[in-house]
């Protein structure tokens, strides 16, 4: 291919440290520069109506990153987004000003699944979706591909109306360079112990009881429990079951001191209220040979897939507790395990791997856009394209009137 491809890179608080927004630079990076021109538009942390998600806001490490990549910035303004609208409208934005599609080859998406704004307004230029929620589907005629990071969410995504000849299975491509990273080991003065730990966002909305309620059972002198990041409600937590092995590190995204913290655990105690689709930070710990075990929820049950034979997603507190034990006590269990984890990150979340199968699909992308277009046609009517919206904004219009009451 004698010209390179232009893409562009979309998101609000695109620069953030979310799973998905890393989802995006990661690939914004390290795409091939002889072969694609790589323009990243985002905004700061914005007001969202209607929500009490803790949205992020733009990480300097992640802007640091992104330049040391040459990947090419925009940042858009936002005065809020309208989440009772069915598309969370952006209202007052400058995106427009900024941004014109006839310049791109390709536009690149991470979304919940269902119509979103402002790709709705993008009629043109084909959009290579990935999807991270299982939250609908979309089958605008223009949307070339959809990226799917597991095949639960796929199944999922094809369960609320998606067209299947679209979906194109990758995994996520994790960059870790080859290099020490230390320990907090020396640091905290835990040389000899047993480490569970875990990090995730500061969000009150995806605190989980289970980690911390179970590492209570078993919390003994031999062991000792690190969390980086986290809702606050896991200190709470801590203090009203009177933990004393246990150290709260304050969220980053640095990835050097990700990287020592997961450096630093013998088990990635995993829990989130959602769920997962496809978990960054359980596949970064499955590269430093870390056992993983986590619970299933009630919204979305990815990580069982991703985790494999890597640990174990259990069922009930019970269970969890009664796997945190077993891979302390039981050795050969605990190296099955570990090395698994190496395995499963080797073949699911290579860096080269992954962005060579990424390429092959931005590259088939641009030499056939719109296979099926007949099918294409059809879907573009289809009930995820006109029933579906009118059906979501009464319910959005109906959902957010009580959840004014309620304000």
């Amino acid at each position: 291919m004698n010209k390179k491809i232009k893409i562009a890179f979309i998101k609000s608080g695109g620069i953030s440290i979310g799973g998905t927004e890393k989802f995006l630079q990661i690939i914004a990076a390290n795409l091939p520069k002889n072969k694609f021109d790589v323009d990243f538009y985002y905004s700061d942390k914005t007001k969202v109506l209607y929500s009490d998600l803790n949205y992020l806001d733009t990480d300097p490490d992640r802007i640091k990153f992104m330049k040391e990549h040459e990947v090419n910035l925009f940042k858009f303004n936002i005065e809020y987004i309208d989440l009772s609208t069915y598309i969370h409208k952006w209202v007052n934005t400058n995106f427009w000003k900024i941004f014109d599609e006839k310049n791109y080859d390709i536009i690149q998406t991470g979304k919940p699944g269902r119509m979103e704004y402002p790709f709705n307004k993008i009629k043109n230029t084909p959009i290579v979706d990935s999807i991270h929620l299982d939250a609908g589907a979309d089958n605008q005629y223009n949307i070339s591909r959809v990226m799917h990071i597991t095949d639960y969410m796929a199944k999922q995504w094809v369960k609320k109306g998606g067209d299947k000849k679209r979906i194109v299975r990758i995994s996520l491509p994790i960059e870790i360079p080859n290099k020490d990273y230390g320990d907090y080991r020396q640091e905290l003065n835990l040389k000899e112990k047993f480490i569970y730990g875990f990090h995730q966002r500061p969000d009150d909305k995806i605190f989980s009881p289970i980690p911390l309620n179970a590492y209570k059972k078993i919390e003994n002198e031999s062991n000792y429990f690190i969390v980086l990041g986290g809702s606050n409600k896991y200190k709470q937590q801590a203090e009203d079951l009177k933990i004393k092995n246990i150290h709260f590190l304050p969220p980053t995204g640095d990835k050097d001191i990700i990287f020592k913290f997961l450096n630093s655990l013998n088990v990635f105690a995993h829990g989130r209220k959602d769920g997962e689709n496809n978990s960054q930070a359980i596949a970064e710990a499955m590269y430093f040979g870390t056992p993983v075990v986590s619970h299933v929820s009630e919204i979305n049950n990815g990580h069982i897939e991703t985790i494999g034979d890597a640990g174990k997603v259990v069922k009930t507190a019970d269970e969890y507790t009664l796997e945190l034990v077993k891979l302390q006590s039981d050795n050969e269990y605990f190296n099955m395990r570990s090395e698994n984890a190496k395995n499963n990150f080797l073949n699911n979340y290579d860096l080269t791997n992954q962005i060579k199968k990424i390429v092959q699909i931005y590259e088939d992308v641009y030499n056939n856009p719109f296979p099926h277009k007949i099918r294409r046609f059809f879907y573009k009517f289809h009930y995820t394209q006109t029933i579906r919206p009118i059906i979501g904004t009464i319910y959005f219009f109906l959902k957010f009137k009580k959840y004014k009451k309620k304000r």
